[in-house]
């Protein structure tokens, strides 16, 4: 049997239909607490791994997102998904874990406002901001003051994700990450795998011009946290590639 890392898990264990929810960087499970309920109550069990060097887990060899995929192998090797989900750098991951999805059964994957390419001035960009989170410590209420659309849970959580990871996260997979450049990973998405990308900025679907075979979602009036603002989208997208 698979040891399975650290998760939270949502819905009923006996449960047919599964999803698999990934987090991003300073981020822990719980970022997705609203999706996963709204799918939990659609009848599905809801797992959220916590990623390598988050949520108080010790970081892993190195910090390449394709290390965090590699951790999470045991459950693909515990059970099948309909659904797979991830934000932002948990959307690298999940493009990292295409390779490793069943090539006939069909799965919907929803990649949450990811960023697949990075210049070197963007990827300071990034770290001076996560940064700024760690350094000036945004309470609940400062977030929820910034995002109106945000519940306290929400910025709650966010609070969490950044207080219980490690304080150099962002600089280490950012730094351990040269290049970012994630987008031709799509390439390895089986046929029978449906991909859907969600943004709130439009200027990151440039890199995946190429590929025919997705569907590209602009989330209008969202921030980077889609699944704070609007997990009714992420639902509804989730549940539209298994039902169509």
């Amino acid at each position: 049997m698979a040891i399975v890392p650290s998760a939270s898990q949502w819905g009923s264990p006996t449960s047919s239909r599964r999803a698999l929810l990934i987090h991003g960087l300073n981020s822990s499970s719980h970022t997705f607490h609203r999706v996963a309920s709204a799918l939990a109550a659609k009848g599905y069990l809801v797992v959220a791994p916590n990623l390598l060097g988050h949520a108080l887990r010790k970081p892993g060899v190195d910090f390449q997102v394709q290390t965090l995929a590699d951790e999470l192998l045991p459950y693909f090797q515990a059970a099948e998904y309909d659904i797979v989900i991830g934000h932002s750098m948990g959307a690298l991951v999940v493009l990292s874990l295409l390779k490793y999805l069943p090539k006939t059964k069909p799965t919907s994957v929803v990649l949450i406002d990811p960023s697949m390419e990075l210049t070197a001035e963007q990827m300071m960009d990034a770290k001076i901001r996560f940064s700024n989170d760690v350094r000036t410590n945004p309470t609940a209420e400062d977030y929820m003051a910034l995002n109106p659309l945000w519940t306290r849970g929400d910025a709650i959580w966010r609070v969490l994700g950044t207080h219980i990871g490690r304080s150099t996260n962002s600089d280490d997979h950012i730094d351990g990450n040269v290049p970012w450049s994630f987008s031709h990973l799509i390439a390895d998405k089986p046929a029978a795998a449906a991909l859907t990308i969600l943004v709130a900025d439009p200027s990151k679907l440039k890199c995946v011009a190429q590929f025919k075979d997705i569907r590209t979602v602009i989330v209008s009036n969202a921030s980077h946290w889609i699944q704070y603002e609007f997990p009714e989208v992420i639902v509804e997208e989730a549940l539209r590639n298994i039902e169509e």
